[in-house]
């Protein structure tokens, strides 16, 4: 698997760049990428597996497009605005 090696050995130079760094905010920062990159390569790489996002867009289109059946309305829905309490002018 060339992409799992790929992120291998990514994560292994963020590793050494993590090791070198005196900044352990920075250090910090660059372990967790490489943990990050280690969970990707373990990930499937088949293309449909790995993005869902075109399966997605679909099902939200989908469901955007759901209308209620014939006969039936939705009611209208209205803002109602509060409107302040007008004194007698005797304030």
């Amino acid at each position: 698997m060339a992409i799992a090696s790929y992120y291998r050995d990514q994560a292994r130079l963020l590793l050494s760049w993590a090791r070198e760094t005196s900044d352990r905010d920075i250090a910090a920062r660059l372990r967790a990428r490489a943990r990050e990159l280690l969970a990707q390569a373990k990930l499937p790489h088949e293309p449909a597996v790995r993005d869902l996002n075109p399966l997605l867009d679909e099902f939200n289109d989908q469901q955007m497009q759901v209308r209620a059946p014939r006969g039936t309305q939705r009611p209208a829905q209205q803002q109602q605005q509060v409107q302040p309490k007008q004194g007698d002018g005797s304030e």
